[in-house]
């Protein structure tokens, strides 16, 4: 049984250098002898375009030659639902995916939040409302994202904007209370909430059961709280790596 690393497995591509062709670069190295070795590796990057950044550096450098490219999943993104890809032991692990509910699209989201604001009147019309429910869904994706929620908003401003911020809390009641009834009612949840449920799953996965392939986290800064969990944990994995970009290597340690 493979064990975690006492120490972490950090390394780092200066700032003044391509991240993507030096990463691209030093992955073909090390397959040099072996065009389908790469296949064994899982790559876990900020987002879709780094995905396809990093696919353009590996068919750029490779000069021709036939190579089997690693998978490549985005965890950075909100829509991402490459992110299931990546999962696995689940059930091995006490955990199941059928246990995390599908996602809400992007679309429906839009549609059921523009008819709660014409129901509650908050919009005018109806061309308002889908445009408000684009801009709540944007601000949701945000609280969710980092991992926030909602239940400081009353006490947010202080007493001497208390009138104008009731305006506020009485509109975005429609996320506050109105939408997590919808949710609720359709067995679903957030794109966003979803994601941070799949990858606090992984991480009690590859915790408990680390993988036997190479798992390397690269171009991340951990600026999404839920993923940076499984950063970090990628990292003391046995053959884990976590590659920072432009790390500052002459700060002091605070």
């Amino acid at each position: 049984m493979q064990v975690l690393r006492d120490k972490p497995n950090v390394l780092n591509i200066p700032a003044g250098q391509s991240f993507a062709d030096s990463l691209a670069r030093g992955l073909l190295a090390r397959a040099a002898q072996d065009p389908l070795a790469l296949g064994d590796y899982l790559l876990l990057l900020p987002s879709r375009r780094a995905c396809r950044t990093l696919r353009d550096a590996f068919l750029r450098l490779s000069g021709g030659q036939a190579i089997v490219l690693p998978r490549m999943v985005p965890v950075g993104d909100v829509e991402a639902e490459e992110v299931t890809l990546l999962l696995s032991g689940l059930d091995d692990g006490g955990e199941s995916l059928g246990d995390i509910p599908d996602a809400v699209s992007k679309m429906e989201r839009q549609i059921l939040l523009a008819h709660a604001l014409m129901k509650s009147g908050k919009a005018q019309s109806f061309d308002q409302a889908v445009s408000l429910a684009q801009d709540l869904g944007h601000f949701l994706d945000e609280v969710q994202t980092e991992n926030l929620s909602f239940d400081g908003l009353a006490k947010l401003v202080p007493d001497a904007f208390a009138g104008h911020w009731q305006q506020t809390l009485n509109f975005l009641e429609t996320l506050t209370r109105i939408w997590p009834e919808i949710l609720q009612s359709r067995g679903v949840i957030d794109s966003a909430a979803r994601r941070n449920l799949l990858l606090a799953a992984q991480e009690t996965v590859w915790r408990h059961q680390p993988p036997a392939y190479p798992v390397i986290a690269a171009g991340s800064t951990g600026t999404v709280p839920a993923a940076r969990a499984l950063l970090a944990l990628v990292a003391h994995l046995p053959q884990g790596e976590l590659v920072l970009p432009g790390l500052d290597t002459g700060l002091d340690e605070d």
